[in-house]
C-alpha cells in the first residue's frame, strides 16, 4: 500500500474526517481510504469482489426475478399536482 501525506488540509476538513471516524468507529486513516475508494473504484468491480452490499432495491428485484418477475406500469401521472387545502 502507498503511504499519501496531505498537506494543508484546513482545521474544518480535520475535523469533520475526525467525527465521521468516530461515528463509524474508525480511524481517520480508514476514513480516507474508504472515502477515496468509494470515488476512484467503480461500484461494479466493489460488488464483484463481495465488498460493497446490496442496496434493498437491488436485492428485492433479485428476489422478484427468482418467481419469474413483475412488470409494472410506473409511468408518472402527468395531472398537475394540486396544493394541501387546511381549511
Amino acid at each position: 500500500m502507498n503511504a499519501i501525506t496531505i498537506r494543508n488540509l484546513s482545521d474544518e476538513a480535520s475535523r469533520a474526517l475526525e467525527a465521521r471516524a468516530v461515528r463509524n468507529g474508525t480511524t481517520a486513516e480508514a476514513e480516507i481510504e474508504q472515502i477515496l475508494e468509494e470515488v476512484l473504484v467503480p461500484a461494479e468491480e466493489l460488488v464483484d469482489k463481495g465488498s460493497l452490499p446490496l442496496k434493498l432495491g437491488t436485492a428485492l428485484w433479485e428476489l422478484g426475478q427468482e418467481f419469474g418477475g413483475l412488470d409494472l406500469d410506473i409511468t408518472r401521472d402527468p395531472a398537475p399536482i394540486r396544493p394541501a387545502s387546511f381549511e
